[in-house]
């Protein structure tokens, strides 16, 4: 089913990378665009084309061009992000930085795969990457293919397919950088996908706010699945077995468990007593 989606644009200045973007804002601008309804837990993820961002492949016209579940999101554990578009503060200082520094962190939990997809082409995508050297440096990587996949989705494809996508009117009052991506752009969200469906969508709405789907968040999240799928360690060793042997030898076993009990304690109040009886 398709719907309307909408969001406000904001016009922020451009930080250094690693600062905070500016909190100040424009006029907002609202539009609306045709999309699937808005992804949520327990669905399949869609598969449509995606281009796959690596060095050097836009200017040797290379770029892979691969089916957004079959080749990425069908098995296993990985992690898809949503960012309004390259260059635009938040997503340079603060939200595509967290996701470099926690990328080992991500893959000590069981991901696969961290993607980052933007309604960019890949020129654009190429150019953001080599801006990110800085950060690169300080974790001592020289790029980010290997950590974050970069995800260009041109014409909106998976976007709008994950009911996430919004449109932004080219306003020359705003700021510059969010002009580059003025059009139909994605939405701030994170996903979790674990073999071909979705376990766990975040969504940030507006342009420079960032929190549930920070990578801090989404670790939070993926350390706390853990914990809740670890077994109980109150449990006896033995019992697992004896449940699965059935109810009648599972008592058995109990009977077993309580005779011996007896018996240790009554030769250890014979030794106690300082002689042996039978």
């Amino acid at each position: 089913m398709w719907t309307i989606g909408a969001l406000s644009a904001a016009a922020v200045r451009l930080p250094a990378c690693g600062s905070k973007p500016s909190s100040s804002r424009g006029s907002p601008i609202v539009m609306a665009t045709m999309q699937a309804e808005q992804v949520a837990v327990g669905d399949d993820f869609p598969n449509v084309p995606i281009t796959l961002v690596t060095d050097g492949c836009a200017a040797e016209d290379n770029c892979p061009l691969l089916d957004s579940s079959t080749d990425l999101f069908s098995s296993g554990r990985n992690v898809l992000v949503g960012m309004p578009g390259a260059f635009t503060p938040t997503c340079t200082d603060e939200h595509l930085p967290g996701y470099i520094r926690g990328a080992g962190k991500f893959r000590s939990l069981g991901v696969s795969t961290v993607a980052v997809v933007t309604t960019n082409d890949r020129f654009l995508l190429t150019a953001w990457k080599r801006a990110m050297s800085a950060c690169l440096r300080a974790e001592g990587k020289a790029s980010l293919d290997g950590m974050v996949s970069m995800l260009a989705d041109k014409d909106a494809d998976l976007i709008k397919a994950l009911g996430v996508a919004y449109n932004s009117k080219l306003d020359t009052k705003a700021n510059k950088f969010f002009q580059l991506n003025a059009g139909i752009r994605s939405k701030r969200f994170a996903l979790v996908v674990e073999e071909g469906r979705v376990a766990h969508v975040a969504v940030d709405e507006g342009e420079t706010d960032l929190d549930a789907t920070s990578a801090e968040s989404i670790l939070a999240w993926l350390e706390e699945r853990g914990r809740a799928s670890r077994p109980s360690k109150t449990r006896s060793a033995l019992q697992p077995t004896l449940e699965a042997e059935g109810p009648g030898k599972a008592a058995w076993g109990a009977a077993l468990v309580a005779s011996l009990v007896g018996l240790v304690a009554s030769q250890e109040g014979v030794v106690a007593g300082g002689g042996l009886s039978f």
